[in-house]
């Protein structure tokens, strides 16, 4: 075999000693050779996707790309040889990543499978779309892993932060990415070490500044509540619809949406529920290895250790759980699960997510989703000093309270009506 070409013993033989007596030149040979390659590259592309001149006077042609619908991507070129040349390097690049696993794109697809057995599908399809979005057409994930250091690939990040304007957080998600893809190329036995994990030291000048929100884009404040229980109930009256219902529950019981879908009768007793469960996304692999939703299911188990917990059933929550059970007596539902729909099944997050967009228009305030009912009625506890950070923490499901300060602690009341307050406390 001669760069490609299948060649006899006799012809392998013959061109030697034709090269060793100077009757031809080697380097000339291999040129040809290669010109033949790149011509049969060609040739093999144009039965995949013909190149054509488009009405602007560029040419242009698709390339095979799995991460598209139809799994083609366009390219463009102002001359027809660059296209060529992008053409060629495209399906050279692909037959190294075949016969040199050692590219993060090469290990890529066995890793992510990795990923949604060690971790769920839930999470790999997280990391599927931060690897779309920063990596895949990348000329780092081209690159032996072998032959990457320090340098090379901060560089790499550096431009990243820039192109895409990342904050901290964001950069801390793409680069978490390629921590792991080496830590599996460490556990292969493909690198010695892992050369992502030893960057360190980027400026926080270089991260965007991510947009802060206002209190009032963060939580319900002064009489919105009252606003939004009022009209969901009066929505509840005229469509029967129980997601209603499971929104003015929510402003009792502060929980994550997938939590609030997953309770089931045997959770509550008289003066409290147990929160031991979630609704999470369930995917499929496709023959490509991608990952796509699918539906959703039920687990027993919740986002943290801590989210597994007990809570009080005000009085407020035990008016609503009395119209839910209620509703589903009177329609002769028969379920392990509280909130069904007309069906008598489960209901899902999108839900009541549809139903409390359609609140806040109709009490004419920005958009906030079911994690502002949280913010919102977790805020309130903590204004109200009535209890302990502990309880608080343990109400919230966090691990830490430092995370219920940080994040769950604004207030609930507007500007204009804090003036007073200010000035008491100035005065």
């Amino acid at each position: 075999m001669l760069c490609g070409l299948s060649l006899s013993i006799q012809d392998i033989l013959a061109y030697e000693k034709a090269v060793d007596c100077g009757i031809i030149d080697k380097a000339d040979v291999l040129e040809k050779v290669e010109i033949m390659k790149n011509k049969e590259i060609l040739e093999q592309h144009e039965q995949f996707c013909k190149i054509w001149q488009a009405t602007d006077g560029r040419y242009k042609t698709k390339l095979p790309d799995e991460s598209k619908a139809n799994g083609k991507k366009m390219i463009a070129k102002t001359c027809r040889e660059d296209l060529e040349k992008c053409i060629i390097k495209y399906y050279k690049s692909r037959q190294e990543q075949k016969e040199n696993p050692r590219t993060m794109k090469a290990l890529y697809p066995e890793w992510l499978k990795y990923k949604a057995v060690e971790t769920s599908k839930a999470n790999a399809n997280k990391l599927q779309w931060v690897w779309n979005t920063y990596f895949a057409d990348s000329d780092i994930a081209d690159m032996d892993m072998q032959t990457i250091d320090v340098i090379t690939l901060k560089t790499w990040f550096l431009n990243v932060i820039e192109k895409h304007k990342l904050s901290n957080k964001k950069y801390k998600e793409m680069k978490s990415v390629a921590n792991m893809l080496f830590d599996y190329a460490v556990e292969k036995n493909i690198v010695s070490a892992n050369i992502s994990r030893s960057v360190h030291g980027i400026s926080s000048k270089k991260f965007s500044e991510p947009d802060k929100k206002e209190a009032t884009e963060q939580v319900y404040i002064d009489g919105e509540i009252q606003l939004i229980l009022e009209q969901a109930e009066k929505q509840y009256k005229k469509t029967k619809n129980p997601a209603y219902l499971a929104v003015c529950l929510n402003f009792a019981l502060g929980l994550r949406v997938g939590e609030l879908v997953a309770l089931k009768l045997k959770d509550f007793s008289e003066s409290s529920v147990e929160i031991c469960g979630q609704e999470i996304k369930t995917y499929y692999e496709n023959a490509d290895g991608e990952l796509h939703r699918s539906g959703y299911c039920v687990v027993s188990y919740t986002k943290t250790i801590a989210g597994k917990r007990k809570l009080y059933l005000s009085e407020r929550a035990k008016k609503y759980l009395k119209m839910i059970l209620e509703h589903n007596k009177y329609n002769g539902f028969n379920s392990e699960y509280l909130l069904l729909n007309e069906e008598g099944e489960r209901l899902h997050e999108f839900s009541v997510n549809n139903v409390l967009r359609r609140l806040n228009r109709q009490i004419d305030t920005m958009q906030k989703g079911n994690h502002s009912i949280r913010k919102t009625l977790i805020s309130k506890m903590i204004e109200s000093g009535q209890l302990t950070n502990e309880e608080i923490r343990m109400f919230a499901g966090h691990e830490d309270f430092s995370t219920t300060a940080k994040f769950y602690n604004y207030s609930t009341v507007s500007w204009d009506k804090r003036t007073d307050a200010f000035e008491r406390a100035l005065g």
